[in-house]
């Protein structure tokens, strides 16, 4: 199904934001990890949306001269509370009118105007590490080192979700969102 493409959002430094965006938490992808870099993910409010964002180096030959590249992804903060509920439904007994049904490996909804979703991967994680994605069906996947045909999907494997700290992450902000705190 096809949704209709929103204007990609402008990419932000997460280490030096524009003024009006509040920083409301980070969290690292220990799983990610490579050699001794963590991509550490930053998470933003701003009018009324959630910005994730990561800022990495990247260098692909020595002689080379390497860069920072930004990727980023974009929600309605009301479609905070709506991910975790979601995510919730997947741990529900099969009978119950609320699971996610047998089989079925996403959701969507339209929210605040955007269709989000959230689907069960194999591999969300990493190699052999399976997860969610938190997807924006209205919005396309996008870096500063390319821009995608597919709509935005945060992969987040489980041990970051639930053992690293992302899950409470997200709950936080939900609660903060709630709380109108912004």
């Amino acid at each position: 199904m096809q949704y209709p493409k929103l204007a990609p959002w402008p990419f932000i430094d997460p280490e030096s934001p524009p003024e009006n965006y509040l920083k409301v938490g980070e969290s690292a992808d220990k799983n990610r990890a490579a050699g001794s870099i963590t991509p550490i993910w930053h998470f933003f409010a701003h009018d009324q949306h959630l910005i994730i964002s990561v800022k990495k180096w990247i260098q692909f030959d020595e002689p080379e001269t390497g860069k920072y590249v930004f990727r980023q992804y974009e929600y309605p903060l009301a479609g905070v509370r709506w991910f975790i509920d979601s995510i919730d439904r997947f741990f529900l007994h099969p009978d119950d009118p609320n699971a996610i049904p047998r089989g079925k490996f996403n959701i969507r909804e339209e929210i605040d105007g955007e269709v989000l979703g959230v689907t069960r991967g194999a591999a969300y994680g990493g190699r052999y590490t399976p997860g969610y994605s938190f997807d924006n069906l209205n919005r396309i996947e996008h870096s500063t080192q390319s821009e995608g045909p597919f709509c935005q999907m945060f992969e987040m494997g489980d041990p970051w979700l639930f053992e690293g700290g992302l899950f409470d992450l997200f709950k936080d902000i939900a609660a903060r969102h709630e709380r109108g705190e912004f």
